[in-house]
């Protein structure tokens, strides 16, 4: 729903086309999912709900980050697929996983660069409790310099 909202700006007036027509398979899937669900929500009714489902998981993710100050971890979690390849939808969503739960939860998150597998660059996920910007900030620097 909310990629569905944020790509109405990419109408074709502006842009000379619209997204829908330009984009890949999987991005003019996701657009007709939330306009799907944008055109039955009108009572507000799904929407009411993931909200009350994302301030159950926000208290959850912020009790459990009580002692923590940065989580480490993958950006994503598989090396990226070759140019070309063609790609099902849940391999698809596969690189979404570790970066949606700040999305969700709206943690504050950053990704850096964290070196090379097989030749190929990857990169390292810092997330943070909520206004603590400056410690995923700190750390990448304090990592920057290693």
């Amino acid at each position: 729903m909310e990629f569905f909202s944020a790509t109405r700006k990419y109408d074709g007036r502006k842009y000379g086309e619209r997204i829908e027509e330009v984009c890949g398979q999987e991005v003019a899937r996701r657009i007709q999912i939330g306009s799907y669900i944008s055109q039955k929500e009108f009572s507000g009714k799904y929407y009411k709900k993931a909200l009350q489902a994302r301030s159950l998981i926000r208290n959850d993710f912020n009790e459990l980050l009580k002692n923590v100050d940065v989580i480490a971890g993958p950006t994503v979690p598989k090396l990226p697929h070759k140019i070309g390849e063609k790609l099902d939808t849940m391999d698809m969503y596969a690189y979404d996983v570790l970066t949606v739960l700040a999305n969700i939860t709206g943690i504050p998150a950053s990704s850096m660069n964290a070196g090379l597998v097989n030749d190929i660059p990857v990169g390292l996920q810092l997330q943070a409790k909520p206004e603590e910007d400056h410690k995923i900030l700190s750390t990448m620097s304090a990592l920057e310099k290693i």
